[in-house]
């Protein structure tokens, strides 16, 4: 394919299978074309038909099971790996793992993980756009998207997608999902050919970015991933390769574009850097000999006089045979990148590991809904590690690689308890519950289990209310606020309900009075809202409200203060449309502190001075549905 122009050759082929039926190796060759414009569906179902000619090739076989795992149809694509290993077994030494991937992806498909996913869109073109990262004045991405009115020549057009070439554009106001400013063109740095995948240093305002280069190459061992844009064998003699530049912000102009010190295109591609966080390693993709696979994740260290250290290999723990690319660091130091070689749903997917230089973790797949059977990459995580970027080329997006936006969501744990006569707690089962998100008013109703346990997912920097109700308990509201600063995603509430006892008084809460008053303050009324609405919710019950001075003041004046402050609430409750049969006011005045003190302070004084009900009359009768 001349120039890796497969996106040309695949019209021409199906004007040639209009008037001839295809030959084998047309609809091998035509299938090929549609696995390098990453056309999944239609590489699918081209190597289908190459499988009727019974030709039993382990390239074609191979394609045909990993395009039915890119498709996310996981069953077909196990009795293909099958049937490979069945008949190839001497180049099945990674089948096992590919099924083991197949049902990890079933698994993980039904059960996604707690992330809110939404792409992109204002920002999204009909062709890609990938690699979001932030520099000092926003962000910078790539994008092949088409100039409003531009013309373009062949030599603009990259023939292997018929689009234009990749170029670094910034945008600066970026919100979430929402775009407020549209993208602009980066100066001075773009080249000729594909320019992205980059990371800003902010400590030295140095920007270190991937360029392409057409070099007159053509023996050269394969590589046919177009996002990785390495090398692929053809037959004639051009063949891209990548190249690592940095580039200086100064009074908002880049100054200082300089090639990475371990370039050397004419032999292998050197892209995709990445900073540790206090940019002394910087971690990059590479064919270079030497490696585990075809391509590697390597790292240089920064020597004392700024320059970077020989290229070592990040080691065996997470390059594989297969391609490793995307390295991006966030601020704790966690490595995440992409992976076709580690076990995963299909494409490349992401995954994360902790550690440095050659030393790390086993890595973990970041799962659904961050990745997908197809090609996920290029993520960027924020300051809490809640919310970010990545890149993906999934079904349903705007056009070949979108960008989207990511939140990660919050698991509540919740138990729900009964407080008795003697204060003590016991876990309280079938207890209803009421989530409500104040942000959007979403409602979600359940119920706690037999150990008064239940969850349910939240987001981020949100407000929720937690209403719980028992028959035979007084109803519990709690307030929570998710503010999302750490890096824990579980957040627990304790909803506890008091037992509804004959005789036993119940503290209101921040019901306060003016000195000398008796007038019900709208602080208090929220307070007394609540209690309204417990009578409304248990009609079985009536209670007396007491009201309680402290004992500075006489006692005839204390009483008679009380007694008013009583009676106004008692008006106010009322008010509300409450049978005045079903509650009393009485004022104690200072004859029942709560606090007993000679010398009280300020703090004792407040304690005793309170408002009181107290269950006075239970209609058992009323009890029928007591769960």
């Amino acid at each position: 394919m001349v120039n890796f122009e497969y996106s040309k050759a695949i019209p021409l082929y199906l004007d040639y299978f209009e008037h001839k039926n295809p030959k084998p190796n047309d609809v091998r060759d035509i299938a090929n074309c549609y696995l390098m414009i990453n056309d999944v569906k239609s590489a699918q179902s081209w190597l289908s038909r190459y499988n009727t000619f019974y030709i039993y090739s382990a390239t074609e076989m191979l394609n045909y099971a990993n395009t039915l795992k890119a498709s996310g149809d996981y069953d077909e694509a196990m009795k293909q790996y099958v049937k490979f290993q069945e008949i190839f077994p001497a180049k099945s030494e990674n089948i096992d793992k590919w099924l083991i991937s197949c049902v990890d992806g079933k698994k993980w498909t039904k059960k996604p993980l707690n992330y809110e996913v939404m792409n992109v869109e204002q920002l999204n073109s009909e062709n890609c756009d990938y690699g979001l990262f932030p520099y000092k004045n926003g962000f910078l991405y790539s994008t092949d998207k088409k100039q409003n009115n531009s013309k373009y020549s062949s030599q603009e057009i990259f023939g292997w997608t018929g689009n234009p070439y990749l170029k670094i554009y910034t945008v600066s106001n970026l919100n979430e999902s929402t775009v407020s400013a549209n993208p602009e063109m980066v100066d001075n740095i773009n080249t000729t050919y594909h320019n992205g995948s980059g990371v800003y240093d902010f400590e030295n305002d140095v920007l270190y970015y991937t360029i392409t280069k057409m070099k007159n190459k053509k023996s050269l061992p394969p590589n046919s991933d177009p996002t990785n844009w390495t090398e692929k064998e053809t037959e004639e003699q051009y063949v891209n390769r990548m190249e690592i530049y940095s580039a200086k912000l100064v009074n908002d102009k880049w100054v200082n574009i300089t090639p990475f010190a371990y370039n050397n295109s004419d032999l292998y591609s050197v892209g995709h850097p990445a900073l540790s966080p206090d940019g002394n390693i910087l971690y990059f993709a590479s064919s270079m000999p030497g490696g585990f696979g075809g391509s590697d994740i390597y790292y240089c260290l920064r020597l004392e006089d700024g320059t970077w250290d020989k290229p070592l290999n990040a080691g065996y723990m997470i390059n594989t045979e297969g391609k490793e690319a995307f390295p991006v660091i966030d601020k704790t130091g966690k490595l995440y990148f992409s992976s076709d070689g580690q076990p995963g749903m299909g494409g490349l997917d992401i995954f994360e590991c902790q550690g440095s230089a050659d030393n790390w973790t086993v890595p973990e797949n970041l799962k659904v809904p961050i990745n997908s059977p197809k090609d996920d990459f290029s993520p960027y995580f924020n300051e809490t590690g809640f919310t970010g970027y990545f890149s993906s080329n999934r079904d349903g997006g705007k056009g070949e690689d979108d960008i989207y936006y990511f939140s990660k969501g919050l698991i509540i744990i919740g138990r729900t308890f009964a407080r008795i006569f003697d204060n003590s707690l016991t876990p309280l089962e079938n207890v209803n519950v009421e989530i409500t998100n104040i942000n959007n008013s979403d409602l979600t109703a359940l119920v706690s289990d037999n150990n008064g346990m239940f969850s349910e997912r939240a987001k981020c920097s949100n407000t929720y209310e937690f209403t719980a109700r028992k028959k035979g308990y007084f109803m519990q509201s709690v307030l929570l606020e998710t503010e999302c600063r750490t890096g824990n995603d579980t957040i627990y509430v304790d909803l506890i309900l008091d037992q509804i006892l004959e005789n036993k008084s119940y503290v209101l809460n921040n019901i306060y009075y003016d000195f000398d008053k008796w007038f019900i303050r709208p602080d208090a009324a929220k307070e007394l809202d609540k209690l309204v609405s417990l009578l409304v919710e248990n009609p079985e019950i009536d209670i007396e409200l007491g009201s309680h001075t402290d004992s500075r003041g006489t006692d005839v004046y204390n009483q008679k203060l009380s007694q008013r402050r009583a009676e106004s609430a008692v008006g106010y409750i009322i008010s509300k449309n409450i049978d005045p049969d079903r509650i009393t006011a009485k004022g104690y005045g200072e004859s029942k502190p709560a606090v007993k003190c000679n010398f009280c302070t300020d703090e004792e004084h407040q304690m005793n001075r309170r408002t009181e009900f107290t269950v006075t009359k239970i209609r058992y009768e009323n009890f029928s549905s007591l769960k």
